[in-house]
């Protein structure tokens, strides 16, 4: 039976996943899950995203659950890890409805865990004895090797590299084409800038840059939730 699901952001990240969803239903007549519409509190309930009606606000996610919908949680940007889960957390979805999309040209290797809500796009490799957290998006062409640990709400960049036996904590970003090479760990939060060349550990909330990769911040958070939500999910 196909399930119904509704992306929680807008036409970036939202809009991939309803991409790789169209792609999986219509090339690889997948027909696991159809995108119904979009939840976005800065597009006005009936206009579109990336062609899907937005059916509501965040406040109307508790009425959609109630319906038996499913969802993508699509709200990211980068260095705003914690804020992504402080809202995650007040949309109350149980992780039987979150939907976990794999693209069919995605490699996962034997022992992979791959946990509620995750994404991988095409030409992903996941490696053996691999654990996906939560709502990670593995973005195209990226790469996780073997024995490695991510946690959740991380956003692993197209063409980003991730050795094996890492430890990636929770909200953590690897951008655009870095490369993280084997058995470091990233601390919570924090961020892999792009086509860096990560050769050491990176502490909580730090902002690593370069090849190689050396220190360049820590991040603060000055804004509000609501601040951050206004900017990210248009």
């Amino acid at each position: 039976m196909t399930k119904q699901v509704i992306i929680i952001g807008g036409p970036g990240n939202g809009g991939v996943a309803a991409a790789c969803i169209r792609d999986m239903r219509e090339k690889y007549e997948y027909t696991d899950y159809e995108v119904v519409g979009f939840i976005n509190d800065f597009v006005v309930p009936g206009e579109k995203i990336n062609g899907y009606p937005v059916l509501g606000k965040l406040n109307d996610v508790p009425r959609f659950i109630d319906k038996g919908m499913f969802f993508i949680y699509a709200i990211h940007s980068i260095s705003h890890g914690v804020l992504r889960m402080e809202l995650f957390k007040k949309l109350g979805i149980p992780d039987s409805r979150l939907v976990s999309i794999i693209h069919p040209n995605a490699f996962i290797g034997e022992g992979a865990v791959i946990d509620p809500g995750v994404m991988i796009m095409a030409n992903c490799y996941v490696g053996t004895n691999t654990r996906i957290g939560r709502c990670t998006f593995l973005m195209a062409n990226s790469c996780v090797s073997h024995d490695s640990v991510v946690g959740e709400f991380c956003h692993i960049s197209m063409g980003a590299i991730c050795g094996s036996l890492l430890t990636i904590g929770d909200g953590c970003d690897v951008a655009l084409n870095a490369t993280v090479m084997e058995r470091v760990r990233l601390g919570n939060f924090s961020v892999v800038g792009a086509a860096a060349l990560c050769l050491n550990n990176v502490e909580d909330y730090q902002v690593v840059i370069g090849n190689p990769a050396k220190h360049y911040k820590y991040l603060s958070l000055t804004e509000s939730k609501e601040e951050w939500v206004a900017k990210h999910s248009k």
